[in-house]
């Protein structure tokens, strides 16, 4: 009866040894997010898959899972913030050849691109006296923050002798040929376009609406400097407003359907186009390229402002709107701007200081953006 027992300790033993060694082996691990590109505080699900493909079974396994720390669990349990990262953990145990899925819902704080950091298993042996650990790196899986959408009419508020509704459609160039009948004055138009006879004949002023043909064009100029060098001050907060802005502008010629592009001076998206000047295009597809390359974008910008518009001389076109984004104008820029202004179509400049607008031109419809602290 000793012996028997004696038998069955070592066995108990050695099995106990076999769990330690080989409880890691064979077990695969991974993380699934269906959502890759999402908006700030959008909710969206990640699911966290284990699968034991050996015929030991695990009686104690543990994940513990490291998330972005701009990332939030919905349901908080068993979520500790360590500062540069948000852990997540899980128990769980395993049948043999099982596969366990656990789906958690999160949303993201920040505009960026996100990684999915390591994940550490944890087992150990079948009494639970020795544990050991393996690291699953995932840093590859990134997922994509888009800039906080903006209600333009709400935050621009017109510099100079300019008066009337905030539109995107009055920024396109209006073709004189494409007469598409009379409208209501709203007295933001010139007096030219007023038709006299027909304001006579009615008692209401009327103006003349035009219509714009596919010859036109809008880019979206994005700048990120400033100061004339690009190792300058930067202040993220107003950088992070004017890729709103960006976004909202961009996304407001969509919906006109005239074709549009976007330059800009921020490293990041030279990279990932490979040229200053996006192509020009319209559609869900051309737009979604746009709006996930201000998704991925840095602070760091590769010129300054004036460089920018000197890339740009070579692409000017007399059929294209201009729109100018940028945190601050220097001195420096008002050369490059009025260079601009002569050589090209319709300039609107759009800047989150007054310094130098007195001294910008009165024929460039500038704007400042007006947001509350």
């Amino acid at each position: 009866m000793i012996q028997l027992l004696i038998i069955f300790i070592i066995l108990g033993l050695i099995f106990n040894q076999y769990t330690k060694e080989y409880s890691l082996d064979k077990l695969e691990f991974r993380r699934e997010i269906k959502d890759l590109v999402l908006e700030i505080d959008e909710p969206f699900y990640v699911d966290s898959i284990v699968e034991n493909q050996k015929w030991l079974p695990l009686s104690f396994l543990q994940v513990k899972e490291k998330y972005p720390k701009h990332f939030d669990f919905v349901h908080k349990n068993n979520v500790q913030d360590i500062g540069l990262s948000k852990v997540h953990t899980m128990t769980l145990s395993l049948m043999p050849y099982q596969r366990i899925t656990r789906s958690y819902k999160l949303v993201a704080h920040k505009r960026g691109r996100h990684f999915l950091q390591e994940a550490i298993l944890v087992s150990g042996d079948f009494i639970g006296l020795q544990t050991v650990n393996r690291i699953y790196d995932q840093n590859d899986q990134e997922v994509v923050v888009l800039p906080k959408a903006v209600a333009l009419d709400e935050i621009l508020e017109p510099y100079g002798n300019y008066y009337g509704d905030i539109s995107v459609n009055r920024w396109i160039i209006e073709d004189p040929i494409l007469n598409r009948g009379l409208r209501e004055y709203t007295g933001n138009e010139p007096e030219k376009h007023i038709h006299w006879p027909s304001s006579l004949k009615t008692g209401d002023l009327l103006v003349k609406n035009f219509d714009f043909t596919t010859d036109h064009t809008a880019v979206v100029v994005l700048n990120t400097a400033m100061s004339k060098h690009i190792w300058g001050n930067k202040d993220p907060e107003k950088i992070e407003t004017c890729f709103s802005i960006t976004r909202s502008i961009l996304e407001e010629f969509e919906s006109t359907g005239i074709p549009y592009g976007l330059a800009t001076n921020v490293a990041t998206i030279h990279q990932y186009f490979g040229k200053t000047l996006t192509d020009i295009g319209h559609g869900p597809g051309h737009l979604r390229g746009l709006l996930e390359s201000l998704g991925r974008a840095e602070y760091f910008s590769r010129s300054s402002f004036g460089n920018l518009l000197e890339e740009l001389k070579g692409a000017l076109d007399r059929n294209r709107t201009y729109v100018l984004v940028t945190p601050t104008i220097i001195k420096e820029d008002l050369p490059g701007l009025e260079e601009l202004r002569r050589n090209s179509g319709k300039i609107v400049l759009i800047t989150l200081s007054h310094d130098y607008l007195n001294d910008v031109s009165p024929k460039i419809e500038t704007y400042k953006v007006s947001i509350e602290e």
